[in-house]
């Protein structure tokens, strides 16, 4: 009886099963739990600068080891003028030159979404690095931290700021263009008013009182020449732009497709050019400190000089003997205004700076032909000896001259 029981109970269970229906729709989720704490291992999103989606493996390639990847354009970058302890040492214990010439001033300024240059004092701070133009774990690559157009000040009356927009060149412009405050800015008087030289002010009667052997904005003029700007004009001459300032506006040459240019150069197992060295101009043997020689890599790129352009085409007539001299033309034009400066004892010819003081000012009247002086220094200053706009450059020159010579 019992068997009997357990049997027929089993096959009631059956039937109970078997006559089971469909499941019916899933329910509502339930509530969102609470979030756990913030741990080490919670994600980057945790890391104050950190971009929330990085993912390690976007640099850390299986395969390849990241830290020669990186160690390998650190050995380019020491070659690089940025690494001298002559432009590092500018931005210790200075607020208005760290912001470009240490890493923690420029990124400081950086965080201003640059506006303005650093405000603190940094005793120990270091050179520029990878991290100051590049920040890979706030981007997620290694692609520049600046690409907004960049505000370059003028410091001739009359002429408008530059706003300077060529893609990746802007990270450069953010240093290589004049300060917002020139030591120029508080000494110079025109018709006893304090100002900037001025193109208009020629009649005989109008002066200009120079209180400061700077006379001229910060060295940073490479960003206002490139675009054919900066440079005093005097009224009555025509000043060209080179290509480059053509290609340059239209966006199709950036800075780092001349000044890093691939393959980088050798000289005695050591990078002297192209890269990340940055260097255009370099010395053909190891025990030679002049830039004697030229990495035309870029110049040959698709769309600028044909083949047939190379080094010895330009060091014929671009270089001589002397360091960084530039193309004879506009060396013969800088030497014969500065002839002319010192003539006129505007220019020292031991210091090369303004012959004026605080003490003792320079007073130029007509106060227009100043500008022949200013020109001197924004040429001598931007570095490039004409290259990077020879036409403006040259234009500026000839124009001076003719001025000083009336």
């Amino acid at each position: 009886m019992k068997n009997l029981l357990t049997v027929l109970t089993a096959f009631a269970l059956l039937g109970l099963v078997a006559c089971e229906g469909p499941a019916g729709p899933a329910g509502k989720d339930g509530a969102t739990g609470k979030d756990g704490a913030a741990g080490k291992d919670a994600g980057f999103v945790y890391f104050d600068g950190f971009k929330t989606d990085l993912k390690c493996a976007t640099c850390h390639v299986p395969d390849n080891d990241t830290a020669l990847f990186m160690a390998a354009r650190g050995n380019e970058y020491e070659s690089a003028g940025h690494m001298e302890g002559t432009a590092w040492a500018r931005g210790l214990n200075s607020t208005t030159c760290a912001s470009c010439h240490i890493t923690e001033g420029y990124m400081e300024m950086a965080k201003g979404n640059f506006a303005s240059q650093a405000t603190k004092t940094y005793q120990n701070g270091t050179q520029p690095g990878c991290f100051t133009c590049h920040s890979p774990h706030a981007k997620g690559d290694f692609s520049v931290r600046k690409t907004d157009a960049i505000n370059v000040k003028s410091f001739v009356a009359g002429v408008p700021d530059l706003s300077f927009n060529v893609g990746t060149s802007n990270t450069c412009v953010t240093c290589h263009r004049t300060r917002e405050t020139s030591p120029m800015t508080a000494s110079v008087f025109v018709n006893g008013v304090s100002g900037n030289p001025d193109p208009t002010k020629t009649a005989a009667t109008d002066s200009i009182e120079i209180k400061t052997n700077r006379f001229y904005p910060h060295y940073g003029v490479q960003g206002q020449i490139l675009m054919g700007k900066g440079g005093f004009e005097f009224a009555g001459y025509t000043y060209p732009s080179s290509f480059h300032t053509t290609m340059a506006g239209s966006k199709t040459i950036d800075c780092q497709d001349c000044h890093m240019a691939t393959p980088v150069v050798v000289v005695a197992n050591k990078i002297v050019a192209g890269g990340h060295s940055l260097k255009i101009g370099y010395s053909s043997v190891s025990t030679d400190s002049a830039n004697n020689m030229v990495n035309v890599a870029g110049c040959r790129a698709s769309g600028c000089h044909p083949s047939s352009f190379t080094a010895n085409t330009v060091t014929s007539t671009v270089f001589s003997q002397f360091k960084q001299s530039g193309q004879k033309a506009l060396q013969d034009s800088m030497a014969s205004l500065k002839t002319l400066l010192v003539a006129k004892g505007w220019l020292d010819a031991a210091t090369d700076l303004a012959k004026a003081s605080s003490t003792k000012p320079l007073v130029i009247k007509p106060a227009y032909k100043a500008g022949a002086l200013f020109n001197y220094f924004f040429l001598e200053h931007e570095g490039s000896h004409g290259m990077h706009n020879m036409q403006y450059a040259q234009a500026l020159l000839n124009a001076s001259l003719a001025e000083l010579r009336k």
